[in-house]
């Protein structure tokens, strides 16, 4: 800074009228000569730092600028005094009180006419301004404003340090357009040109939010910045400056988006809720199972967000059997028709065991997938998955009902929700599926009941008829006292008559008495030693009159010395119902029946050269009331076959037919020689 000295011993008249002036004026000037030192303070110099008039300038100086100025200040003023250019700088001036306050100091250089340059300087009290500007900034800052304004076109862009630290720039470095274009982020970077291109041009209010990416690759950070401006423009229309605020809305970004997804959560929530109200309402309603499967498997589906969905479930057949079928939804059913059905692998096998629930964000990544052949994975032309859900559904018994299984081609989109969710519905499924099987059985016992009872009725009826007509027409014989209703003859072929509708009674009333035993369980069996093939002997022998009269021949293979652990009296019903379906239904055919040792086992078979039977009907005739031909053309309950099955079952044994159309039919039972298990 410039210093102090002795006032020219013959000043001239020029310099005489500036000390006159400066020394009337109340703010600080000094002058100081081309050497840099000062050659005179103003009095108000000395009345505000009270600094004696002696001290010299670069002394004084030292004394009243404040300590962390002083250095910074005598590098640019060595600088300005060096390039002769003015100097200009806001510092703090030590008042006499010791109260430092901010000054405006400048300094211009002004050549004289000897062409040595001397230095004008002035300094003004800003002190007011300056506090008032230093607790804007503070009040700023505490808010998180950055403040920034520029000329147009733009070069450098002059802002505050939260502007700074908002674009993660350093405390120093030169802001440029460039320099806050390459932060924003690059989704966002054409929308910022345009509204700063419509403030500019169309005059428009510049209000933009936007992103900004702070550091690089892992660390860097998104940050969410709000920018409003005003452009200002000349007299002639030119836009001359670009002013504005920005500041961070990170935090209101993030709060709505979280009150976003708040509000999709609820009305979501709202939704699946209306769906399982409404699924729970139909499952209870629904007792069909075909519906209740396929409204089982939407509802789901719609409420797992999958792309498709699929319920696989287990049906009885009328042989008890169970079997597979499914339903989708999502996707026509065309869709899946070329594919077999799942098999148990490593993926699905847990669904069909019940043993829990799989979810998978990627199935394609997880360790059981693609281990069987032939595809070791998807087939050719399967719709893809990625995001995998499965989840069994039980009965209250434990049973495995089916699977419910869903898709997505997108990974990650089934969470814990979704998992929940379709677990719930799983469980209401199977109560519902429960109740229709329960329905479809009592539907089932009552078209059998009815059944029974229209056959039982005609199979009643007729051997009642048929006494019933020779009883009126003995009645009315012996009313008219005719002698020949009382001829030997006459009366030995009504007794056979009687005795064979009585038998035939006796045999509807035991085997209507052997259904109701089967249905409680109640099948009475007594085991004995019994030799097999002397028992067939003996059956058939008493059914000879009835085939002789039927036309048939009859070949016998039997094989002595046949003993096993069984029931007399039953097996004698199993060949009895065997060679009465032999009769009823292959009239006049040649019968061959066997037994012979098979292992461990006895076989007795009955084969016959009649109609045969269809593939398609072998699995019905050994059910209740089955019958292939219609009740007026055979007589009986349709029985004889489903008794014997279970008679042969309660042996542990099992009967079979193999049958062709127009080749006969062989009936083959099979019995452990030792017994039943269980049986001593």
């Amino acid at each position: 800074m410039p210093g102090s000295s002795p006032p020219p011993e013959d000043p001239h008249h020029d310099e005489l009228l500036f000390h006159a002036f400066a020394a009337a004026m109340p703010h600080i000037v000094w002058t100081s000569a081309g050497g840099g030192a000062a050659s005179v303070f103003n009095p108000a110099w000395h009345a505000f730092t009270g600094l004696p008039t002696q001290l010299p300038g670069a002394a004084a100086w030292l004394v009243a600028l404040h300590p962390d100025e002083v250095t910074a200040a005598t590098s640019a003023w060595e600088e300005a005094r060096a390039t002769e250019a003015q100097f200009e700088r806001e510092l703090r001036l030590r008042r006499a009180d010791g109260v430092y306050r901010w000054h405006h100091i400048r300094c211009v250089p002004v050549k004289t006419p000897e062409g040595s340059v001397r230095w004008l300087g002035s300094a003004t009290d800003i002190h007011e301004r300056k506090t008032q500007e230093v607790r804007f900034e503070l009040v700023v800052e505490g808010a998180g404003i950055g403040i920034w304004f520029c000329d147009l076109p733009v070069t450098t862009v002059t802002c505050n340090a939260t502007y700074r630290q908002l674009y993660g720039l350093p405390a120093e470095a030169l802001v440029t357009a460039d320099v806050l274009f390459r932060a924003i982020h690059p989704d966002d970077l054409a929308r910022a040109n345009e509204a700063v291109r419509r403030a500019v041009e169309d005059q428009e209010p510049y209000l933009l939010d936007f992103r900004v990416v702070i550091g690089e690759g892992e660390k860097a950070q998104v940050r969410w910045l709000q920018a409003t401006g005003r452009v200002f423009y000349d007299a002639h229309g030119r836009p001359e400056r670009f002013d504005g605020i920005t500041r961070d809305i990170t935090a209101q970004r993030q709060l709505e988006e979280s009150l976003r997804r708040t509000l999709i959560e609820k009305d979501e929530s709202l939704r699946t809720l209306e769906v399982i109200n409404a699924t729970g309402q139909s499952l209870a309603a629904e007792l069909q199972l075909e519906k209740l499967v396929q409204g089982v498997t939407d509802a789901a589906t719609r409420l797992s967000k999958a792309s498709f969905g699929a319920f696989f479930y287990n049906v009885l057949n009328e042989q008890g059997q169970s079997y597979m079928l499914y339903t989708l939804s999502g996707v026509p059913r065309e869709t899946f028709d070329k594919f077999p059905m799942p098999r148990a692998t490593r993926v699905f096998e847990p669904t069909f065991k019940g043993e829990g629930i799989i979810r998978s964000d990627d199935i394609t990544r997880d360790p059981r997938y693609g281990h069987n052949p032939p595809y070791q994975g998807m087939p050719p032309g399967h719709l893809p998955v990625r995001s995998y859900l499965a989840v069994p559904v039980k009965s209250r018994s434990g049973e495995v009902l089916g699977g419910l299984f869903f898709g997505h081609p997108v990974p990650g989109v089934f969470t814990e929700r979704e998992e929940r969710l379709v677990a719930g519905l799983a469980a209401q499924a199977a109560v519902a599926m429960d109740n229709a099987r329960l329905f479809q059985r009592a539907q089932e016992a009552i078209t059998s009941r009815d059944t029974f009872l229209s056959i039982a009725s005609h199979e009643l009826r007729t051997p009642i008829t048929s006494m019933k007509m020779q009883t009126q027409y003995m009645r009315k014989r012996i009313a008219n006292n005719d002698p020949s209703a009382f001829l030997p003859e006459r009366v030995t072929r009504l007794v056979e008559q009687t005795e064979r509708s009585i038998g035939r009674l006796s045999r509807l009333v035991e085997d209507m008495l052997d259904i109701s035993r089967i249905a409680i369980g109640r099948l009475n069996m007594q085991f004995e030693r019994v030799e097999l093939s002397a028992l067939t002997r003996e059956v058939v022998e008493r059914f000879g009159p009835q085939l002789g009269e039927a036309g048939h021949t009859l070949e016998l293979h039997l094989t002595p010395g046949l003993v096993g652990r069984w029931d007399r009296d039953r097996l004698e019903q199993v060949l009895a119902n065997l060679l009465t379906n032999a009769l009823k239904y292959a009239p006049g055919a040649a019968l061959k029946v066997t037994t012979r040792t098979l292992g461990t086992s006895a076989i007795l078979e009955v084969e016959d050269r009649g109609p045969g039977i269809a593939p398609k009907d072998q699995h019905r005739i050994f059910e209740r009331f089955e019958r292939l031909v219609d009740a007026s053309q055979i007589s009986g309950l349709g029985l004889g076959l489903h008794i014997s099955k279970h008679i042969v079952e309660a042996h542990g044994g099992t009967i079979r037919v193999h049958s062709a159309l127009g080749e006969g039919a062989s009936f083959v039972v099979e019995l452990p020689i030792s017994g039943p298990s269980g049986q001593g």
